[in-house]
């Protein structure tokens, strides 16, 4: 579809008087725009209302209300730009307290190990192949109070996600990430939770305020320290943290040959291994 299919569909859902959201990362914006964002209109939602991600919630993603925005001036502002909301906006008859919960439901999955995961169901990458598993249970739920999700692609062109436009979310159904869907999605928490404690904690290291430039960083620089022969989720996070905060490690650290020795050989973490060989 076009953007012009977009900005008609925008028109159609303010003539039925029906709401518009964005969804706006809050820590991919600049720190300035970030306060200020976190101040402004207390129409704007988090979507991380889980209290494991309390930390993080001023920086997760947040539901906002762009209703009263004209399409053009939505594409245009600076906190739909580039790689911060993606320009992704949702047109529904929920009500928005209902819709952000949903949403915020739907950031959990489950893999067939039971493990319970964070996911960005919402981003331009992930959704498509969730919508595209109509054959499992939980699709229904998910896509159930929306009536379009559109999603911009490269050249102006958009993808319209259909749900079934329900006013109230129906009974929760969690996301079920089988074989098939776990390996298409690649689904592998290390890079996106380092990503997201590096964007909190050490943004100077991103070359790019693009997510999905930076999660790419963070994955090279974690298969830089996999190639090491790092195995360890705690030393690979370390090493590529140390890389990324110097390009130049390993190779400017000396002692680099016998930690990886002692981290590799002997089973021994890998920060415990560096700070005995560091004194």
């Amino acid at each position: 579809m076009t953007k012009d299919d977009a900005a008609k569909a925008w028109v159609e859902a303010h003539k039925n008087a029906q709401s518009r959201f964005a969804i706006v990362e809050a820590g991919l914006l600049s720190e300035p725009a970030r306060q200020q964002f976190l101040k402004s209109d207390p129409s704007r939602r988090p979507l991380m209302l889980q209290s494991e991600f309390a930390e993080l919630r001023n920086y997760g993603p947040w539901l906002v209300d762009v209703s009263d925005m004209e399409f053009e001036a939505f594409l245009a502002h600076e906190y739909f730009t580039g790689c911060t909301a993606m320009a992704i906006w949702i047109r529904t008859d929920c009500p928005a307290d209902k819709l952000a919960a949903h949403l915020s439901d739907a950031l959990l999955a489950k893999n067939e190990a039971g493990e319970v995961l964070m996911i960005r169901s919402y981003a331009p990458e992930v959704l498509p192949m969730l919508h595209a598993r109509d054959d499992l249970s939980w699709h229904a739920w998910l896509f159930g109070p929306l009536q379009e999700w559109w999603v911009p692609t490269a050249d102006d062109e958009w993808q319209c996600f259909k749900g079934l436009n329900l006013e109230q979310p129906g009974k929760y159904q969690p996301i079920f990430l089988d074989a098939r869907l776990w390996k298409d999605m690649e689904v592998d928490p290390l890079p996106y939770n380092l990503t997201t404690e590096l964007e909190k904690d050490a943004p100077e290291v991103f070359t790019s305020s693009c997510h999905g430039d930076r999660l790419n960083q963070v994955k090279q620089a974690l298969d830089a320290g996999r190639a090491e022969g790092l195995s360890d989720p705690e030393d690979v996070s370390l090493f590529a943290s140390l890389q990324l905060m110097d390009p130049e490690f390993p190779a400017n650290w000396p002692m680099w040959n016998k930690a990886k020795e002692r981290a590799v050989g002997e089973k021994l973490p890998l920060g415990v291994v560096m700070r005995e060989l560091s004194e």
